[in-house]
């Protein structure tokens, strides 16, 4: 059994993965498991981003943690930045392919060329993320950017609120149509506890 006196493993993840690690609830196994969650609107400034989670990074190296990244590509390179600072990344190229597994994520992505991602950070934050940065309040820029795509994906959690009708107004507002999805956290659990025991041992 665990105790006090036994490394911490830190997990540094993007908020949108607070839900799916709450829901998973690894802590119960693992008692000297700790979360720091990065926010998710820093995807947009990469290089902050990268910034912001070298802090944590030193901040869990001081305290003679072990540490995972727990984060999607997201800003170029990050693989390498794990290995120069000795950090185990999660493997996955984007947050969604973890929240779904690779295989469903990949069939997803093979079923119809034209899918657009949704998750509840997104849908809640759509207007700092998406709306503002992307003008997309102008008819011809929401065209230019969402020609190519064909539906709207939410990838809905076991905690979210009842987001189908903020979902369905971004699907209007983009003339997509709009498709519902439960997340698999099966995969990311299997995972993290991989993950974790190796660095227990």
């Amino acid at each position: 059994m665990s105790n006090e006196s036994e490394t911490i493993t830190r997990i540094i993840a993007c908020a949108v993965f607070k839900p799916a690690l709450e829901h998973i609830r690894l802590g119960h196994r693992y008692p000297n498991l700790r979360s720091t969650y990065i926010t998710s609107d820093l995807h947009m400034r990469p290089q902050e981003l990268r910034n912001h989670l070298l802090k944590e990074i030193n901040a869990a190296k001081e305290r003679k943690e072990h540490i995972v990244c727990l984060y999607g590509d997201c800003f170029p390179g990050i693989d390498g930045f794990c290995r120069e600072h000795c950090v185990t990344k999660v493997p996955g190229h984007y947050c969604y392919e973890m929240l779904l597994g690779s295989k469903r994520f990949k069939d997803l992505i093979d079923e119809i060329t034209g899918t657009y991602f949704l998750e509840r950070e997104l849908i809640l934050n759509f207007k700092e993320c998406c709306m503002v940065p992307l003008e997309l309040y102008d008819e011809e820029m929401r065209k230019y950017c969402f020609q190519h795509y064909k539906r709207l994906l939410y990838v809905r959690q076991p905690s979210d609120p009842d987001l189908i009708p903020k979902a369905g107004e971004l699907a209007r507002l983009l003339d997509l149509s709009l498709e519902i999805i439960e997340a698999d956290y099966a995969q990311l659990e299997r995972t993290l506890v991989e993950l974790i025991g190796s660095m227990d041992r």
